[in-house]
């Protein structure tokens, strides 16, 4: 249910019934936690001067699959209706962002 109020010359006032969806704060929150936690594995890397050993590696690859959870929590979120798409379309876009990221490091740590 959406109302328009509008006095005089001023600038239309909207009440609406959307709200933010908790899914979507979750992958947002999810996203940037995932940002936080690559930027602390590159400074730990570089500190280590590359030689990190195996430990890194495996967190790297928990942050990977956090940030497809999140991906995949913000993509169910575009299907549902009345709902802010605020959050949901920064969950994906950064979750996006971190997935290529960490693709892009491994396949070139492969060759």
């Amino acid at each position: 249910m959406r109302i328009n109020i509008r006095i005089g010359k001023r600038r239309k006032i909207q009440f609406t019934d959307k709200k933010h969806p908790f899914i979507g704060i979750v992958s947002m929150l999810i996203a940037v936690l995932s940002l936080v936690f690559i930027i602390a594995l590159f400074v730990c890397s570089s500190m280590e001067k590359g030689q990190g050993g195996i430990h890194y590696g495996y967190l790297g690859i928990l942050n990977l699959v956090l940030s497809v959870v999140g991906f995949v929590l913000s993509l169910r979120c575009y299907k549902k209706e009345d709902i802010y798409m605020t959050c949901p379309a920064i969950g994906s876009v950064l979750n996006g962002i971190i997935i290529i990221l960490y693709l892009i490091l491994y396949f070139q740590g492969a060759l």
